[in-house]
């Protein structure tokens, strides 16, 4: 009799932990390659203003537009107000020290750009829906490659990867034009590396 009791308890409490286990959340595979992606240490803040960094600080210096000069790969120069999102520093990834760093817009003077490589790469697509066969479309479009070297208002500099968009607005304030320090870009289908413009530089003034 007792034994019987003991069997029917311990099969109650087996079905008890299974229906609990299969309550608890499964981690997707998103979620996973997610939380991957972070950084798995916090980012150094670099350069940073002590007194502005407070939260209660309606706009610290790191949000102000700032005078300065964008060259781009094609020779074009931009003269004006630049500015980044509001808020954010720029996230970098430094090749030396191997950990990102936090600089806050205001604290950066300067942005070199240099090709790490660039070529046409090939256009493939799948044969058909479903299949796994990719066949070469005959086209060919432009890629490249970019490493960075940002020096600061302090004079440190680092060498690195960006991925930071610069709002540019012209001295009268009627025309406004979006850049993006890529790390790693591409153009469409067709076009030539020349037509794959990118940002060769940027200056501050009167730092």
């Amino acid at each position: 009799m007792h034994t019987t009791t003991l069997s029917i308890s311990l099969l109650c409490l087996t079905l008890v932990q299974l229906a609990g286990a299969q309550t608890q959340p499964v981690q997707s595979d998103m979620d996973w390659l997610l939380s991957q992606g972070a950084p798995t240490t916090a980012p150094t803040t670099l350069d940073t203003n002590t007194a502005t960094s407070s939260p209660l600080v309606g706009k610290t210096a790191q949000d102000l537009s700032r005078t300065g000069t964008v060259e781009l790969s094609d020779g074009t120069k931009l003269v004006g107000r630049l500015s980044t999102t509001p808020g954010k520093p720029l996230r970098f990834w430094d090749d030396e020290k191997k950990e990102y760093l936090d600089i806050p817009f205001s604290r950066v003077k300067s942005v070199e750009a240099e090709v790490v490589w660039e070529r046409d790469e090939k256009e493939w697509a799948f044969k058909q829906a479903g299949s796994d066969d990719k066949v070469y479309s005959g086209r060919t479009y432009p890629a490249r490659e970019l490493v960075y070297t940002l020096q600061t208002t302090t004079g440190r500099t680092v060498r690195g990867s960006i991925v930071a968009p610069v709002q540019y607005e012209d001295p009268a304030g009627e025309k406004s034009r979006l850049l993006v320090l890529h790390k790693r870009h591409k153009g469409d289908a067709g076009t030539t590396l020349a037509q794959l413009v990118y940002v060769k530089s940027v200056r501050f003034d009167g730092d």
